[in-house]
């Protein structure tokens, strides 16, 4: 069976280099997405839906975050 995938363009914020990367749907809803940024090497969190990287062991994503931040919608 093949899998759904999405996609995501980004510019890192430690180097400023832009690059686009692909992932599972599943990994997005369910488990954990980490993205190494070509330029720095520097890995961003973009879903957390197991709970690893928050003290509270709360789900989180990147539209929760730029939700948070006041950024823009993906949608």
């Amino acid at each position: 069976k093949k899998q759904a995938r999405m996609a995501i363009t980004f510019t890192c914020t430690v180097c400023d280099e832009r690059s686009t990367k692909t992932f599972t749907k599943h990994s997005y809803t369910k488990g954990v997405v980490l993205i190494k940024c070509p330029g720095c090497q520097n890995l961003h969190l973009i879903a957390d839906n197991l709970g690893w990287f928050a003290q509270d062991g709360a789900k989180i994503n990147i539209e929760d975050m730029m939700f948070v931040f006041s950024c823009c919608s993906l949608r």
